[in-house]
């Protein structure tokens, strides 16, 4: 059973985590009174990480935010084949306002994003100046990828010829402690204000985190920000940088070691799971839906829920590996073809990759008529040839091909569909059908929100 908070209501818990390495990872533990404990440096640093274990819930990358966008652009891409009714109902687009996992992911986005802002409101405490930097820039960058991530699935998509006065979603920077922090008043911003909100949060996080490695994740989301606007220049920009300068670098001979190996070289932004501490085994978890295998004592491994579509699994070419070797044949409790992205619950999630970067630079460069960093030409072929591809010459059909072929199954598909104006099968990239309601409990209880057609 699913427990669902109102973002309105005073969300006084945060979770604390183990620390991070070199990437923002997560690593959930216990409990603490965000009400009681921001008293010191430390208490901070345990309240953001609380942040962080939002983020690593099956209500957000643990599940939703990875497979929702994926599944609600299923066209000839992928079969959801399983039992529970919420996830039908988003195959079929046929959603209703209080779907339960539509309504989980609003509920524990604002969570995190009450839980950053309860950090930002607590930074006095903190009285080393770099500590304090980066806490902040942390917290500034949950905040603005959660905003991002809403806007995404809740409102129209981003306009990039200036139409954006559509309505996005709630734009939160004022932290609720307690009872009397609530407003029931709060209504939804526009799409472009809250594009504007998170590039300033993810820019400001940047510039605060400058003296550690997070600040790739930052980018990395503002490079995919960009991208989902039409600011090819700036995503470019930000891509070749990440490139250039990061410590991250494409692994070359295994496709499946990012997915496979914590921390990989490729791994900007990961979200950690362990025997121990994971998004789910049996009704959450991106490996429950995906898997379909038998482990070494005869047992299944996943529910099957999500096969690979045949039409999809016979559009690559022939040879590729990221056929042969990313995609196998079920042998647990489904047969058919399954992606092995999402193989063990115990593997880390990599939400970002240096290989996102690539295709970034690629098209970005293509779209532009420019070079920065490398031809499109290059880029493309980098990944084809580690696929066991020849080259080629790149149109952006081609280059938008080589994306979805390496970003199969993590979660793009619906997003890079919207932001192409592509239709998902009979539904243009705009239709409202495309866009999740905002959730009925919010409605009733906030009569300044206004819902989404259709709902």
């Amino acid at each position: 059973m699913k427990n669902y908070k109102n973002i309105l209501a005073a969300i006084l818990l945060v979770l604390s985590v183990s620390s991070c390495k070199k990437q923002l990872e997560i690593d959930p533990k216990q409990n603490i009174d965000a009400s009681v404990a921001l008293n010191t440096t430390a208490d901070v640093q345990n309240a953001l990480t609380g942040a962080y274990t939002f983020l690593a819930t099956g209500d957000l990358y643990g599940t939703n935010l990875v497979f929702l966008p994926d599944l609600y652009a299923d066209n000839n891409y992928l079969n959801w084949r399983g039992t529970f009714s919420t996830y039908d109902d988003i195959a079929n687009k046929t959603i209703v306002s209080n779907n339960g996992d539509v309504t989980r992911t609003w509920i524990t986005a604002y969570s995190a994003i009450n839980t950053a802002n309860i950090v930002l409101s607590a930074l006095n405490v903190v009285s080393d100046a770099d500590t304090k930097n980066v806490i902040e820039g942390k917290a500034l960058f949950i905040r603005g990828i959660m905003h991002f991530e809403l806007v995404r699935l809740y409102a129209l998509p981003y306009d990039a010829s200036g139409a954006n006065i559509n309505l996005g979603v709630p734009i939160i920077t004022k932290a609720v402690k307690t009872i009397n922090d609530v407003n029931n008043s709060v209504a939804r911003n526009t799409v472009i204000e809250v594009y504007t909100a998170v590039e300033n949060d993810l820019k400001s996080a940047i510039t605060k985190l400058a003296s550690v490695d997070d600040q790739y994740a930052a980018k990395a989301f503002l490079a995919r920000v960009y991208l989902q606007e039409g600011k090819y220049n700036l995503a470019r920009d930000i891509a070749n940088d990440i490139i250039t300068n990061s410590p991250y670098t494409l692994i070359t001979n295994s496709l499946e070691a990012p997915f496979r190996t914590k921390n990989s070289s490729e791994g900007i932004f990961e979200i950690r799971q362990n025997e121990q501490s994971n998004a789910g085994t049996s009704n959450d978890g991106l490996a429950t839906f995906y898997a379909s295998y038998q482990n070494s004592t005869g047992g299944d491994v996943g529910r099957a829920d999500v096969q690979v579509n045949t039409t999809f699994y016979n559009s690559f070419e022939t040879g590729d590996k990221r056929q042969t070797e990313l995609i196998y044949e079920g042998t647990g409790s489904g047969t058919g073809f399954y992606t092995k992205k999402w193989y063990s619950f115990y593997d880390n999630i990599p939400v970002c990759r240096i290989t996102e970067q690539y295709l970034i630079r690629a098209e970005c460069n293509f779209r532009l008529g420019t070079s920065i960093g490398a031809s499109p030409a290059s880029d493309i072929n980098t990944l084809r040839t580690r696929a066991g591809l020849g080259d080629v010459v790149p149109t952006l059909a081609i280059i938008l091909n080589e994306r979805e072929k390496e970003l199969d199954y993590e979660g793009f598909r619906l997003h890079d569909y919207k932001r192409t104006k592509r239709s998902i099968g009979t539904l243009a990239y705009n239709d409202p059908k495309l866009v999740f309601p905002i959730p009925d409990r919010e409605i009733n209880v906030n009569k300044a929100l206004k819902q989404n057609p259709g709902y």
